[in-house]
């Protein structure tokens, strides 16, 4: 398994683990366009971390800078790993991709929200 940092040039690949994320927790599907405008906003305010296995993405953490008056901090905002790969540490992996990330822009602090009734 690969991991790396998305360029706009992995739309396409992010395109379709992202459908499947829709399908896996009953959200009504986005349209290409709204998903690629919020693909282009991560890359803008912070990053998105690939899992990649044999050409293909098979999870993704997608993260932002939060600023505010008083800091700067990482935030996770969203992470998914296709069925068939999860309970093999890959969410843990593109964490750590993304705590790396923000570690060479010089910021130590970062933040995840996690709804309670997911499991």
């Amino acid at each position: 398994m690969k991991l790396k940092l998305a360029t706009k040039e992995d739309f396409e690949q992010f395109l379709l683990v992202k459908e499947e994320f829709f399908e896996d927790y009953s959200i009504s599907r986005k349209s290409k366009e709204f998903i690629f405008k919020e693909f282009k906003e991560y890359l803008l305010k912070g990053a998105i971390a690939l899992a990649i296995e044999n050409e293909e993405v098979i999870g993704y953490l997608a993260g932002e800078i939060e600023e505010n008056p008083y800091e700067q901090v990482g935030y996770i905002s969203e992470i998914f790993v296709k069925k068939e790969y999860r309970s093999k540490g890959i969410s843990t992996k593109l964490k750590d991709k993304f705590l790396e990330f923000l570690k060479e822009i010089h910021l130590t602090v970062c933040r995840i929200y996690v709804n309670p009734d997911n499991p």
